[in-house]
């Protein structure tokens, strides 16, 4: 009979066989065959590398994952970079961190170059016909998870959710001074006994201001420093990931600055959605829409550098004091904001998106169909919203759009 050693044995002998190419290898493969969002990832990271192939402890993906819950940035690119970062220190987090974006990265890229190339064909107005409305049912939908499993009953962060959407469809921007007021309330108000989640809840967002950009074509031109310095500031001051951020991108990005038009932006959100990865892979496309190539890679790097750098330089300062009950407290009153402010921003989105009987009949169907089913695969329901969009296009003819 042959004598098996003992399970942390084995567990620590698979680990020491595991090399930083072959986790580089398994981000890049996640990054390019990844659907359905930040939750799903950290489900399949937890699955291959805790359960399966044991290339981390459990403890260390649950600290990973309070981590990239407690920093802004996209939470299962955070948690990849952590993970990266807990096996092979440094390099290990800058190599999970170009492997895990660099497929999304070349996808949306050339979705973006293609779009610009034939956005003024009737085929690509029609699929973003259907899908417009898709978009508006699935940023409900985040709001309501998110407010269903961080608010939950308490009036008072119900009371902060109704100001923040009110002030949000009033003003249509300027969110920073609402999320800062919010969480200096809350600093206060909810540092008494602050809710504690068994796991992460979605995460949330706030917007970051910055200065008026003009965007000119070149590629050289001052216009990608400042394409990849708006969104470094947006990296550092987002908290959280997939439609979250999205109406908080818009603020800015259409209401704000103007570098794209609402049509344009719901476009941007859908490219990011119906690609593997991260969501927040929008960026990119937007990037290259203002800049081409150069602007895509900005954006991109942009995005993306504050999880590496929060990783490498803040992760055990923020790790120390994340159960601070007035940090609890501020970030409390952030979320309360944040899920009024979602609301209010996926409204001002659905005035531009549904604009006919048939786009209304999109989103009611989509929103009942994403709640009554909860794990239905978010790029099946984009991708029925684009053939009802190509189908309704040729009959309808909107002249609205």
């Amino acid at each position: 009979m042959i004598a098996h050693p003992p399970t942390g044995l084995k567990s620590e002998r698979m680990r020491q066989g595991a090399s930083l190419g072959q986790m580089s290898l398994y981000y890049l493969r996640l990054g390019a065959l990844g659907f359905g969002g930040p939750v799903v990832l950290a489900h399949h990271m937890r699955r291959d590398l805790v359960e399966q192939r044991h290339w981390l402890t459990e403890a260390e993906y649950s600290d990973g994952l309070a981590l990239a819950t407690a920093c802004p940035g996209p939470l299962a690119y955070q948690l990849g970079v952590y993970c990266g970062y807990v096996r092979f220190g440094i390099r290990g987090a800058l190599a999970v961190a170009v492997a895990f974006a660099f497929a999304p990265f070349l996808i949306v890229t050339a979705a973006a170059a293609l779009y610009v190339r034939f956005v003024g064909r009737w085929e690509i107005k029609a699929i973003f016909y259907g899908v417009a409305p898709v978009i508006v049912a699935l940023i409900l939908k985040a709001c309501w998870q998110l407010g269903r499993k961080t608010l939950k009953t308490e009036w008072l962060a119900w009371s902060f959710a109704a100001v923040a959407a009110i002030i949000t469809v009033t003003f249509k921007q300027e969110l920073v001074s609402l999320f800062l007021i919010a969480g200096l309330l809350g600093s206060i108000l909810f540092a008494g006994s602050p809710p504690r989640q068994p796991t992460p809840s979605p995460r949330v967002g706030a917007s970051v201001g910055a200065a008026s950009l003009t965007i000119n074509g070149a590629p050289f031109s001052g216009a990608t420093a400042k394409i990849f310095a708006f969104f470094l500031k947006t990296g550092f001051l987002v908290f959280g990931s997939g439609l979250v951020i999205a109406p908080f991108l818009k603020v800015y990005i259409v209401d704000q600055y103007h570098w794209l038009t609402d049509r344009q932006f719901i476009d941007a959100v859908a490219i990011g959605m119906i690609s593997p990865g991260p969501v927040v892979i929008t960026a990119t496309f937007v990037g290259y829409v203002l800049n081409g190539l150069w602007g895509a890679l900005a954006a991109t790097l942009g995005m993306f550098a504050p999880s590496v750098l929060l990783t490498i330089v803040a992760a055990p300062l923020l790790k120390r004091y994340r159960d601070n009950r007035h940090l609890q407290g501020f970030l409390r009153g952030i979320v309360a904001a944040v899920v009024g402010a979602l609301l209010g921003t996926g409204i001002l989105i659905a005035t531009s998106a549904i604009g006919d009987l048939l786009t209304a009949a999109i989103a009611g169907a989509t929103l009942f169909l994403i709640l009554t089913w909860p794990e239905m695969p978010e790029v099946s329901v984009v991708s029925a919203g684009a053939a009802l969009g190509l189908a309704g296009y040729l009959w309808l003819h909107p002249a609205w759009l």
